[in-house]
C-alpha cells in the first residue's frame, strides 16, 4: 500500500514539473486551435482517368502506405509508397466481359484479406449496377410484382501476385437484387471492424440498399440493411445467419436486419457494440442522426429518443463519419461532417446527444489548411482501419490525410530583452500556472476515483442462486439485497471473462456445451493468469456475462484485483469454483443432451507418516480441490462423483489396524454426509436420491 502511494506521488510531481515546463515556454508558442493540417499522401494525376470520377479510397488491410482507390466505372488503382499506379489492375466491364454495367456502386475488402491461411485472404467485394436479367434467381419483392428494369449485383473477387502485379484469379456472383432505377443500388458494403475473429459474428457482410419512393412500404425496398456470411455452402452463394432478427417473418426477406424507412445515406458502427448502428438520414429539409438497433422497423414512423442529432442543411450532402482514431484528441468521439463555406473547407465535429432536437449543443468547425485554395475543390471524407481520417480531392486528384498543425514558433529572443519590470509580472503568471496545476491534479485524482467507482456501479458484484425457484439474484456492490431476479429458464448464454476474453461459453449451440475437458481448459487459463506476478499495477478481473432470452446482457464482476489490492470481496479460488458450478448448472438447464456427467478435480492429502512406537495410523481424511495459493499448480486426478461410487469409495480402503479405523471412524462418517448435503444443495440430489444415500452411508456404518 505505501509503495503505491509513493509511486503515486512521484507521478504527480513528474506531471507537476512537465506542467510547469510547458507553461512557462506557452509564450513561445502560437497554436492554432480550430485548424487541421492536411499532408499529401499520394497525388493522383499519374492515373488516366479519361471522363471517369473517383469514387472511393480503400487502405489495404495489413500495409500503412498500400492503398486501393476506384472509380465510378470499376476502375482500381494501386497508391504504394505514395505513388499511384499509371494503369488500372481491374476493370469491372472487362472481367465481367459486360459493357452494360451501369456503374461502381460500393465496395469493401474482406477482414481476412491480410491472413493467408484463411478463407478471404486477398478477397474484396464489388457491388454494381446493371440491365436486369430475368431468368437469374435475385431477391425481389414478396407482396407485390414489379418489372424490374435493373439489377444490383453482389460479386466476390480474389487477386493473385498481389504485391507484384496483381492479377484477378477467381469470382463469383453472390447476390443479386431487383431494383427499379438506376439510383436505388447497393450504396454501401460494410464488415464491422470492432469484431474480433474468435467471435461468431465475425466476417458478416452487410449491405444497405436504395429505398424506392413507389415501393415504401415493402421491407426489401424501404432503406434495408442486409446481413448475410458471403461463403459458398454447398449449392448456396452465401447464407443467412441464424440470429438474423426477421428469420421468422413471412413477409420479410430473411436477410435484412434492419428497415429504415428513409432514405439511407450511410451507416457507421458504434463501437462499444455489435448490435447498434449510427444511420444517417437524408430527408428534403435536413440530415438526421439515428441510433438504430438490430431488428428495428422504422417503416411507420422514427421513434423520437433514437434522434441523436440534426445535421446542418447543406447544398451538396456529404457522408458523417465517427471519429474512431486516437492521434486527434479534439476529435475523440465527435461525429465529422464536411462543409463548405465560399471555397473553405471546414470539418465539423458534432457532439451526439441523447435527445438533441433542437441542436443547442454548439457545432465545433476546424479549418482545412495547407491545400490549394485558389481552385474550386471537392472533397470526401474517408477512414482508415485505425479510424484515422483520409480525405480524397476530386478536382485536384490529391489524397491526404489529416493531423494536427504544426506549431508556429516565434522568436523567442525578442522576449529575453524586456525591462526587468516584467518581473513581477512573470511571478504572477508563474503563481497562477502553480494554482492551476494544482486544481488539475486534484481534478485528476477524484476523477480517477470517480472512473473507478463507475466502473463498480455499472456492472453486478456478485450473485445467489435459488433452487426452489430456479432463479438467480443479482446484487449491487455493497447491497445485502438483491436488485434484480431472473430465472434461470430465461437465460440463453453465459459466458466467463478472465481479463476482458471470453474463456468458456454456455449456451444452447452444440459447440457450447460443457464437459470436463472444457472446465480442465478453463481451470489452465485461470491457472496461467494466477503464475503472473501481481507488480506496476497489473490488473486481474473475472467476469460473468449473462444474456437472456430478451437479448439482455447482465456482466456481474465477481474480482477485481490491481496490484496487491483487492476490490472485490471474494478471493480468487472462491470466485473460479462459483463461476464453474454455475457454469455446469446452467449448461444442465439450457443444453442437457450435450453436457456431460461432472467429475470434480481434486488433490489428495498424502498420508502423515507416523512413527512405529505411536500405535495409531492416519489415513486419507478428505480429498479437496486444487486451489490458486502460489505461483504454481498442482497436479489434480479425476474422480467419479456418482452416489453408489462416493459412498464406496470411503469404505473400499483396507486398514491397517482395528485402532485405525477406529480413530476415524466418526470423520469418515462426518465427511460422507457434508458430501451428500453439498451435492444436494448444488442440485446434483433429488430429495429421494439424498435419503437413499443417507441411509446407505449409515447402514454401512452399521455393518462395521
Amino acid at each position: 500500500m505505501q509503495k503505491g502511494s509513493g509511486f503515486k506521488q512521484g507521478t504527480l510531481g513528474f506531471l507537476f514539473i512537465i506542467l510547469a515546463i510547458v507553461n512557462l515556454t506557452a509564450n513561445a508558442e502560437v497554436q492554432t486551435i480550430n485548424e487541421l493540417e492536411l499532408s499529401t499522401i499520394a497525388n493522383l494525376d499519374k492515373a488516366a482517368l479519361n471522363n471517369d470520377q473517383w469514387q472511393t479510397v480503400l487502405p489495404v488491410l495489413g500495409d500503412e502506405d498500400h492503398y486501393f482507390i476506384a472509380t465510378q466505372a470499376g476502375k482500381i488503382y494501386q497508391i504504394h509508397n505514395n505513388q499511384v499506379s499509371s494503369s488500372a489492375f481491374f476493370d469491372l466491364k472487362l472481367a465481367l466481359k459486360n459493357p452494360n454495367i451501369v456503374a461502381l456502386t460500393a465496395i469493401t475488402l474482406d477482414p481476412n484479406f491480410h491472413y493467408r491461411d484463411r478463407d478471404g485472404y486477398h478477397t474484396f467485394y464489388t457491388a454494381h449496377t446493371e440491365a436486369s436479367k430475368p431468368s437469374t434467381a435475385k431477391l425481389a419483392s414478396i407482396n407485390a410484382e414489379v418489372n424490374s428494369l435493373y439489377d444490383t449485383v453482389l460479386v466476390r473477387w480474389k487477386v493473385d501476385n498481389f504485391r507484384t502485379k496483381p492479377l484477378v484469379s477467381q469470382q463469383y456472383e453472390v447476390m443479386r437484387i431487383a431494383i427499379m432505377e438506376v439510383d436505388e443500388p447497393i450504396q454501401q458494403l460494410s464488415f464491422n471492424p470492432y469484431i474480433e475473429p474468435w467471435h461468431d459474428d465475425f466476417g458478416l457482410l452487410f449491405i444497405a440498399l436504395a429505398r424506392n419512393e413507389t415501393l415504401k412500404n415493402e421491407a426489401l425496398y424501404a432503406g434495408s440493411i442486409l446481413r448475410i456470411k458471403p461463403e459458398k455452402y454447398g449449392l448456396q452463394k452465401y447464407t443467412v445467419p441464424t440470429n438474423n432478427p426477421f428469420s421468422k417473418t413471412a413477409d420479410i426477406q430473411n436477410e435484412i436486419i434492419f428497415i429504415a424507412g428513409q432514405k439511407t445515406e450511410h451507416f457507421d458502427w458504434i463501437k462499444q457494440s455489435a448490435y447498434r448502428l449510427l444511420v444517417q438520414f437524408n430527408q428534403p429539409d435536413s440530415s438526421l442522426l439515428i441510433e438504430a438497433k438490430i431488428g428495428e422497423d422504422w417503416r411507420e414512423a422514427i421513434p423520437q429518443e433514437k434522434i441523436k442529432k440534426h445535421l446542418p442543411i447543406l447544398d451538396t450532402k456529404h457522408k458523417t463519419l465517427l471519429y474512431q482514431g486516437r492521434d486527434l484528441k479534439k476529435l475523440w468521439g465527435k461525429v465529422l461532417h464536411l462543409q463548405e463555406k465560399e471555397n473553405d473547407w471546414q470539418l465539423q465535429a458534432l457532439t451526439i446527444n441523447s435527445t438533441d432536437d433542437a441542436g443547442n449543443t454548439p457545432n465545433i468547425s476546424h479549418k482545412l489548411i495547407n491545400y490549394n485554395t485558389n481552385k474550386q475543390s471537392k472533397f470526401s471524407l474517408h477512414q482508415k482501419h485505425n479510424g484515422e481520417l483520409l480525405l480524397l480531392e476530386h478536382s485536384q486528384q490529391r489524397l491526404y490525410s489529416i493531423k494536427k498543425p504544426t506549431a508556429v514558433v516565434n522568436n523567442v529572443d525578442k522576449k529575453q530583452d524586456l525591462p526587468s519590470s516584467s518581473n513581477s509580472q512573470s511571478i504572477l503568471l508563474i503563481l497562477f500556472c502553480f494554482v492551476f496545476i494544482l486544481t488539475g491534479t486534484y481534478w485528476y485524482i477524484r476523477s480517477t476515483n470517480t472512473k473507478k467507482q463507475g466502473f463498480f456501479q455499472q456492472q453486478w458484484a456478485n450473485f445467489e442462486i435459488d433452487m426452489e425457484t430456479k432463479s438467480i439474484s443479482l446484487y449491487k456492490r455493497h447491497n445485502k439485497s438483491p436488485e434484480k431476479n431472473l430465472t434461470i429458464s430465461s437465460l440463453i448464454c453465459s459466458e466467463i471473462l478472465l481479463n476482458d476474453e471470453v474463456i468458456s461459453t454456455i449456451s444452447a449451440d452444440t459447440t457450447q456445451a460443457f464437459s470436463n475437458e472444457l472446465e480442465s481448459l478453463v481451470l489452465a487459463a485461470f491457472g496461467s493468469e494466477h503464475r503472473i506476478k501481481m507488480i506496476n499495477d497489473k490488473h486481474r478481473k473475472i467476469q460473468l456475462c449473462l444474456t437472456d432470452d430478451q437479448k439482455q446482457h447482465y456482466m456481474i464482476c465477481l474480482y477485481y484485483r490491481v496490484g496487491n489490492i483487492r476490490h472485490t470481496k471474494l478471493k480468487y479460488q472462491q470466485v473460479i469454483d462459483k463461476a464453474i458450478d454455475w457454469q455446469w448448472l446452467l449448461a444442465q438447464h439450457i443444453n442437457p443432451t450435450l453436457t456431460t456427467k461432472r467429475k470434480i478435480k481434486v488433490k489428495p492429502i498424502p498420508e502423515k507418516v507416523v512413527s512405529p512406537s505411536e500405535n495409531k495410523s492416519v489415513s486419507v481424511k478428505a480429498i479437496a480441490r486444487e486451489v490458486f495459493e502460489d505461483n504454481s499448480t498442482e497436479a489434480t486426478q479425476d474422480i467419479d462423483l456418482s452416489i453408489n461410487s462416493l459412498i464406496d469409495s470411503t469404505h473400499e480402503a483396507p486398514s491397517t489396524s482395528k485402532s485405525s479405523i477406529d480413530a476415524t471412524e466418526e470423520n469418515t462418517l462426518v465427511a460422507d454426509l457434508d458430501k451428500l448435503v453439498m451435492m444436494k444443495k448444488q442440485g446434483y440430489l433429488s430429495e429421494t436420491e439424498f435419503n437413499a444415500a443417507k441411509a446407505k452411508i449409515l447402514k454401512h456404518v452399521a455393518n462395521d
